[in-house]
This record gives structure tokens, C-alpha cells and sequence, in this order.
């Protein structure tokens, strides 16, 4: 049987973070789970992704540069509850 937690997870990961749907779902975390230490990590290859950046530090969130394709990246994340995976690879469809 399924119960629902609670509380709110302490730490929260958002890959592709600094992106349109990570830093839309990193702000809506943090403005209902205020006291959730939250993270993004975001290796800024979409170009604007930058932008959100600042919009997310204010209310506290932290951005991490770094990729999940590399080991290394991952490996050097602190200890966290979740990690919610947003990072997609935009391509164009050819028809």
C-alpha cells in the first residue's frame, strides 16, 4: 500500500536545471518547499540557458556547471535525497 511521504525530500538535484523546464521546475519547488536545499546542474550548451541563472540564485537555489555524461561531474555532487532528470539533447527532425 502506498503512502505519501510526510515530509519534503532535503536535497533535490535538477539536471538540465538552467534549462526552460528544469528552471521552471526548480523555481516551483523552491518557492513551495522553501527550506528544500535545492541544486541544479546544467552544462550551458543550450544557448540562453545562462539567462536563468541569476533568476534561480536569488531564491536561493545553487547552480553547478557540469554534465551528465561525465562520470567525473556526477561522481563530485554532494549527497542528495532526489535527483529529478530534465537534460535533453534538442535535435531536428529531418523529413
Amino acid at each position: 500500500m502506498y503512502t505519501k511521504p510526510n515530509k519534503m525530500h532535503k536535497t533535490i538535484i535538477i539536471t538540465g536545471g538552467a534549462g526552460f523546464v528544469g528552471s521552471n521546475l526548480a523555481y516551483k519547488i523552491k518557492n513551495k518547499y522553501p527550506k528544500t536545499s535545492l541544486v541544479v546542474l546544467d552544462n550551458l550548451k543550450r544557448r540562453g540557458s545562462e539567462l536563468n541563472i541569476s533568476r534561480l540564485e536569488k531564491i536561493g537555489v545553487i547552480f553547478l556547471h557540469g554534465d551528465i555524461r561525465n562520470k567525473e561531474d556526477l561522481n563530485s555532487l554532494l549527497p542528495y535525497d532526489l535527483m529529478i532528470e530534465c537534460s535533453a539533447e534538442i535535435g531536428r527532425a529531418h523529413v
